[in-house]
């Protein structure tokens, strides 16, 4: 498995992440967070806003969870950008990030969503448990104007403990 730390992100971290999030592979399969508004969520209790680095201690992505006071224990995968794509950040980061939200955060079902024509995140989530909702009813207008399908995609409990032995 690929090192990788997750970290509580900081408020001098918040300039790298606006520009992860700006990056050009970035852009199509995301709208992005403002400065201000990765500020707010780093102060919100319902929020987890996390750094992910590498063996040396580099920042290649981030992460941010909602929901942590959700009473039915629903939690929201809100974002995952991985910087330095190829090299099995993404899929380490799944792993860990599931055992996270299961054992330590106590969720009963972990929720995302991605864009339809986003076939490598909608691969990944797929091949690590995750399963197809539904596809919302109106597509979303993205930057530049396109517009794209929204599907959720979500794990639960007791189908993460399955995917969490076999990995």
């Amino acid at each position: 498995m690929t090192d990788l730390l997750i970290c509580k992100t900081k408020e001098s971290d918040i300039d790298l992440i606006v520009t992860i999030e700006n990056h050009h592979e970035n852009l199509p399969f995301i709208i992005p967070n403002s400065k201000e508004e990765h500020h707010g969520l780093l102060t919100d209790d319902n929020i987890e806003h996390l750094l992910l680095k590498n063996g040396k201690n580099k920042i290649i992505g981030f992460v941010i969870l909602a929901g942590l006071k959700d009473k039915k224990k629903n939690i929201e995968f809100r974002r995952i950008i991985i910087n330095d794509k190829g090299k099995g950040y993404g899929r380490t980061a799944i792993r860990k990030l599931k055992k996270h939200c299961f054992e330590k955060l106590k969720c009963r079902r972990l929720w995302l969503d991605v864009l339809e024509n986003n076939e490598r995140a909608k691969h990944l989530y797929s091949s690590e448990g995750f399963k197809e909702d539904k596809k919302l009813r109106e597509p979303i207008l993205m930057i530049g104007g396109k517009s794209n399908n929204l599907l959720i995609m979500s794990l639960l409990e007791n189908e993460c403990n399955n995917t969490i032995t076999k990995n």
